[in-house]
């Protein structure tokens, strides 16, 4: 059997990735790799080479031409060049979401992990989806946990989008707006959530965004969450909020010449094309998938969340004080009722790797630093004294906060381990695509293995671990460089047999 590559430039780690997926998948005598692609000898199960991600097409007999992978057609029909890796395929752009997963990479670990129909996926960490997305083009159930509201509501408006017919969609979306141009002047109540949207938002933009959120409720139409998530995609654009700023900021950068409404028109016409285009090639997709808004450090006794419930898991978890989410999100998080805005500022201190640290938390994180009070692995405690002791007073107060943060990163990170291992089955794999960084304290800088430290801490939970392979970090969509981690693997553990 003979692979051949994609034709966009590859990081060395996705061949990489793309011989273990070979291996697993495939089982062959041999590999052989060229330059024009891979020469496979004696796989044991041939027909699964329509599942492979970094290979665009393979033959069985010389001679042939080749047939494409399933990956090669999800990227085509997206539209795009070639020449680059597509990643908004299927329902993969529906909203902006920072750091989300690469949908290769999620894809080429379902693969190594050998999943299959008939097992169930974990994603503790699921933020927009997109591994979930990769299971439902697969036909494998999976459930996906984010404490995140507007994470969880993307998810599943995703995965929503993948069963109804895209025609359906279209059709309603423009239904819905036709009635929103009718409806008369919006009066506003004057609670918290009023009140906040009034003060982000121009009330000529405002009018149009409540006109057709109200339209989209009403509509009872089966595609109402996804239409509600392609207008939230919009809303930075047209508020006071810097659109391309990760923190809060007011505008300076003009608005957009074309209405709100025009807008929300040209973005559901582009998501019905990229819908239809997939859907003309794989069909509506019966979804066995679903995300639930919990915090996953607690995720035993939830529905579906038994012991021994998991095959597998995978997931992209959130880096040590790496990025603002919540700021990010908070304007369609109030505008969707998902949370009120006083509600927004508590859930950024809940998330895993959150940089907000304020008031007695201060003083009780430093105790519990200095006196291991949570029970890290020796090294991971010693790691954040170091960083403590490391600190002088030129030291601004973001870098003052970095050893508290770090060790309660670590600390909520074990208690994910603990959890997910008591959730998934004897011997499964789960896979973490981690991000390591590094800081400067007192004039010294440290290089932080957030690798190396969750896999000391996984196994201090329940796990083995296996490996970890490198990864040249990819460029992550809209990061600002200074949020950018400096490396990335992919750790691997098995979960160890229970005492």
């Amino acid at each position: 059997m003979q692979l051949t590559w994609h034709n966009y430039k590859y990081y060395p780690y996705e061949k990489d990735l793309a011989l273990r997926e070979i291996q697993s998948l495939l089982t062959p005598d041999l590999i052989e790799v060229s330059e024009k692609g891979v020469n496979v000898k004696h796989p044991v199960t041939p027909e699964m080479a329509q599942r492979l991600v970094y290979f665009a097409g393979y033959t069985t007999e010389l001679g042939l031409p080749p047939v494409n992978t399933m990956q090669r057609i999800l990227e085509q029909v997206n539209g795009s060049n070639t020449s680059r890796q597509a990643t908004r395929y299927s329902a993969h752009g529906l909203h902006e979401y920072k750091g989300k997963f690469n949908p290769q990479v999620a894809k080429a670990i379902l693969n190594i992990f050998a999943a299959k129909p008939g097992q169930i996926v974990l994603d503790p960490f699921c933020g927009s989806g997109t591994s979930l997305v990769e299971c439902a083009h697969l036909g494998i159930d999976a459930i996906g946990t984010d404490i995140n509201p507007l994470a969880v509501f993307i998810a599943n408006a995703k995965l929503r989008s993948l069963q109804i017919p895209a025609e359906r969609l279209l059709r309603d979306g423009i239904s819905c707006l036709i009635e929103a141009e009718k409806y008369s002047c919006i009066h506003f109540v004057g609670d918290e959530r009023d009140i906040y949207l009034q003060s982000w938002f121009p009330m000529d933009y405002l009018q149009q965004i409540e006109k057709l959120r109200r339209a989209i409720e009403q509509s009872g139409s089966a595609s109402t969450n996804t239409m509600l998530v392609i207008a939230s995609n919009l809303l930075r654009d047209y508020s006071l909020q810097e659109p391309h700023d990760l923190r809060i900021r007011r505008r300076k950068s003009p608005f957009p010449e074309k209405s709100f409404f025009q807008a929300y028109r040209e973005a559901l016409e582009a998501f019905y094309k990229k819908l239809s285009d997939f859907q003309r090639n794989v069909g509506v997709v019966e979804i066995k998938q679903r995300a639930i808004n919990i915090d996953c450090k607690n995720a035993m006794g939830h529905d579906g969340l038994g012991a021994n419930t998991f095959d597998l898991a995978l997931t992209s978890p959130p880096y040590a004080t790496a990025l603002p989410y919540i700021d990010t999100q908070r304007l369609s998080l109030v505008w969707l009722g998902l949370l009120t805005p006083s509600e927004v500022k508590l859930l950024e201190a809940e998330l895993v790797g959150s940089r907000e640290i304020r008031g007695a938390g201060k003083k009780n994180l430093l105790a519990h630093l200095e006196k291991n009070e949570d029970g890290l692995p020796e090294t991971e405690a010693h790691f954040c004294l170091q960083l403590q002791q490391a600190l002088s007073e030129t030291d601004g107060f973001r870098r003052q906060a970095v050893p508290r943060l770090l060790y309660r990163y670590f600390s909520a990170m074990s208690d994910v381990f603990a959890s997910v291992r008591g959730v998934v089955k004897e011997d499964a794999p789960f896979g973490l695509i981690v991000g390591g960084n590094h800081t400067v304290l007192g004039g010294t800088r440290f290089d932080i293995n957030t690798p190396q430290h969750l896999a000391n801490l996984a196994v201090s939970r329940g796990w083995q671990h296996v490996e970890t392979i490198p990864l040249q970090t990819y460029k992550r969509y809209g990061l600002h460089q200074n949020n950018a981690t400096t490396t990335e693997a992919l750790i691997v553990l098995k979960a160890a047999a229970s005492n």
